[in-house]
C-alpha cells in the first residue's frame, strides 16, 4: 500500500493505481475523457492533467513539479524510506491548484472548438460528462472566430451511428475495438483539426468494413460525448424521464451484471454494469437489444383454456380448477413437470416441491436451444442462450432425481396423460420431435410470456412475468448466484411464476404460504447444497459465489 498526500488529504491506496483512481476513492473528481479502466491509456484528452510535488535540492523543500502530468498514466507506488516526502509520503500531488484549474480550462477550450451547441437535440443531454466537465472547469466563453468543420453524420453498422460533430476523438471506441474485439473496425481518417473516427472507406465513400461486431454497443457505452449513438435508443427518452435498477441479463448463461432503465411500465434500455470477474465492463449486442418481447402487445395477459379446439381466455380460478380435477384423475407415474433455465431459482425450487407433493418422478428442464459461441480477445459469449440452467438443474435435481433434457425429455413426455411446463422462453421454436411429443401428452398446462408455438399447443395456458418483471435469483454458468429486480408491472392479469405456482400448491392442498420471494430464497439457503450464502440478504449487488460444484459436474 502507497501512503500519499491528495489536494489535503492523507490516504492509502493500493500500489499501481493511478490519480484518477486514487481521487475516485475519496469522492474528488478528476475530469477525464480517453481514461477508461477497461482500456489502454493513451493520454491524449490530456484532461485530466494534475500537480505532482517532488524535493527540491537547491531550495531544500518540496515544490511542484515543473510540468504537470497526466492522471491516467501517473501511478502510485511505495517509495524506498530515503525518498519519501515530508517523511512520511510516497507521492504528493494537487487536483486543484490553479495551475491544474487553468490547464483543464485550455484544453476544454480547445475541445469544443469544432463542437456543435445541439445539447437539447442530443441524446447524451443529462449524462453527457463534456456537458458536465464544460460547466464544472470550462471559461464558459470561446475566443474561436473562424468557421468550424462540420463532418457529416454516419452510418457505421446495424447498431451504431457517429456524429462527427460531436467527436472529441477520444479514440476510447477505436481502443474497443483492437484490444476487447479484435476486429479493429474502427481507427482515425484525415490529419490534424480535421481527423475523424470512421470505419474503412473506399475512395467513393462505399464501406468496405462495418462495424458489426457482437459487442459493438458498447462504444455507445463508453462514447463520453455522444458522438456514438445507439439506434435501438435514439430519440426514445431523456435520462432523467426514466428510472434505474440494477439487475442480470436474461439473454445467455455469462448473466452480465446490467442496468435496466424503464418507465410507463416499459422497459427503454440495458447497459453494462460492471463485475470484475463475469462481464467486466461489457455485453454483447444479443442480450442488449433482446427486452424487445418484454414490451410487446403479444404478452399473455389473461389465463386461457382450451375449448372446441381453440384457446379462449378464462379467469384463474377456473385454470386452477380444472388443473386441480386433472391431477386428480391422474397416477403420478403418468405426470411431468418441466422447469425452465429461463426462470429464477425461487421458481424452479417451487416446481420441485410441487413434484414432491405430487410424487412425480418424471422431471425435466426447458430453454432456449444452444446457439453459437463468440470468443473475443477480452469477452466471450457463451452457446448457451439460457440464463439460468446451472440454477435450475440445482434446484429441480434434488435427492438424486434425474431432471431430463433434450430428446430424453421429449421422449418421456409423449406417453405422459398430464404435463405441466413452464417456459418464459421468447422465440422458441419447436422442432418436429418436440411438437409430436407435446401433441401425444395428455393433457397439458404451459406457464408462458407470449403465445408461443409451446403455448399454441396447451390445453391450459398461464401468463407469466418476464425477468424484468419479478424479483429472484439466477445462477450462471461459472456458480455466481445474481439477483435480478422488479422494475415494471406485469401486463394484465400476468403473474410472477412462483406466485402461480404457489396457487397450485396450495390448490392441491399443499401447505406453503410465501409471502415473498425471499422468503423462498431463505429456504433455499437451508436446503439446497452449496447455496447456504446464497439468500437475498447476503446477495449484494455483485452476486455471491457458490461452494457446490454443478450438478452435471
Amino acid at each position: 500500500m502507497a501512503f500519499i498526500k491528495l489536494n489535503d488529504l492523507e490516504l492509502e491506496v493500493e500500489d499501481g493505481i493511478n490519480i484518477i483512481q486514487a481521487a475516485q476513492q475519496v469522492g474528488i473528481e478528476v475530469p477525464h475523457y480517453c481514461f477508461h479502466s477497461g482500456l489502454s491509456r493513451p493520454a491524449n484528452c490530456r484532461m485530466c492533467l494534475v500537480e505532482p510535488h517532488e524535493f527540491f535540492p537547491p531550495a531544500g523543500k518540496i515544490v511542484p513539479a515543473r510540468q504537470l502530468a497526466t492522471g491516467c498514466t501517473t501511478t502510485v507506488r511505495t517509495a524506498p524510506e530515503d525518498r519519501k516526502l515530508e517523511g512520511k509520503y510516497d507521492f504528493i500531488v494537487r487536483t486543484d491548484s490553479p495551475r491544474v484549474k487553468k490547464a483543464r480550462e485550455n484544453i476544454l477550450e480547445f475541445l469544443l472548438i469544432h463542437h456543435p451547441l445541439d445539447c437539447p437535440v442530443c441524446d447524451q443531454a443529462g449524462e453527457c460528462t463534456l456537458q458536465d466537465f464544460s460547466f464544472n472547469h470550462g471559461s464558459g466563453t470561446s475566443r474561436y472566430i473562424e468557421v468550424k468543420n462540420v463532418p457529416p453524420k454516419k452510418d457505421l453498422g446495424p447498431e451504431v451511428l457517429l456524429y462527427s460533430t460531436r467527436c472529441i476523438v477520444c479514440t476510447r471506441c477505436i481502443r474497443f475495438c483492437d484490444e476487447v474485439t479484435g476486429t479493429g473496425e474502427l481507427g482515425i481518417v484525415h490529419r490534424g483539426s480535421k481527423n475523424e473516427i470512421d470505419i474503412p472507406r473506399k475512395h467513393d465513400g462505399t464501406p468496405t468494413q462495418l462495424l458489426d461486431n457482437k459487442l459493438s454497443g458498447n462504444v455507445v457505452d463508453i462514447c463520453p460525448v455522444g458522438a456514438l449513438k445507439s439506434k435501438d435508443f435514439l430519440f426514445k427518452s431523456r435520462p432523467w424521464f426514466m428510472k434505474t435498477v440494477n439487475t442480470v441479463c436474461s439473454g445467455c448463461s455469462v448473466g452480465c451484471n446490467i442496468t435496466l432503465d424503464f418507465k410507463d411500465d416499459g422497459v427503454y434500455r440495458l447497459k453494462p454494469r460492471y463485475h470484475e470477474r463475469i462481464n467486466q465492463h461489457w455485453m454483447c449486442d444479443d442480450g442488449r437489444l433482446g427486452y424487445h418481447y418484454v414490451n410487446s402487445e403479444d404478452r399473455l395477459q389473461t389465463p386461457m383454456k382450451r375449448v372446441d379446439g381453440s384457446l379462449v381466455p378464462t379467469s384463474w380460478a377456473d385454470a386452477f380448477s380444472i388443473i386441480s380435477e386433472q391431477l386428480s384423475a391422474v397416477d403420478p407415474d403418468s405426470m411431468a413437470i418441466v422447469g425452465s433455465a429461463q426462470i429464477t431459482n425461487e421458481e424452479n425450487y417451487l416446481l420441485r416441491k410441487l413434484a414432491d407433493q405430487l410424487e412425480v418422478d418424471t422431471i425435466g428442464i426447458f430453454g432456449r436451444k444452444l446457439g453459437d459461441e463468440y470468443v473475443y480477445p477480452k469477452f466471450t459469449i457463451e452457446s448457451d442462450k439460457n440464463p439460468n440452467t446451472r440454477g435450475a438443474k440445482d434446484m429441480l435435481c434434488q435427492n438424486g432425481t434425474e431432471v431430463l433434457e433434450d430428446g430424453p425429455l421429449w421422449s418421456a413426455l409423449s406417453d405422459k396423460k398430464f404435463v405441466y411446463l413452464v417456459n418464459g422462453t421468447p422465440e422458441r421454436p419447436l422442432d418436429e420431435t418436440e411438437c409430436d411429443a407435446l401433441e401425444k401428452a395428455g393433457f397439458l398446462v404451459v406457464q408462458d410470456i407470449l403465445l408461443s408455438e409451446v403455448a399454441e399447443l396447451a390445453d391450459i395456458v398461464l401468463p407469466g412475468a418476464t425477468f424484468a418483471e419479478k424479483d429472484g435469483c439466477f445462477t450462471n454458468s461459472k456458480g455466481w448466484v445474481q439477483r435480478i429486480r422488479k422494475s415494471i408491472s406485469s401486463p394484465g392479469q400476468a403473474q410472477p411464476d412462483w406466485e402461480i405456482i404457489q396457487q397450485i400448491v396450495k390448490k392441491l392442498g399443499g401447505d406453503i404460504d410465501y409471502n415473498f420471494v425471499g422468503e423462498i430464497a431463505l429456504e433455499i439457503a437451508e436446503k439446497v447444497a452449496g447455496y447456504q450464502d446464497a439468500n437475498h440478504q447476503q446477495i449484494s449487488d455483485q452476486g455471491v459465489l457458490i461452494n457446490s460444484l454443478s450438478v452435471d459436474q
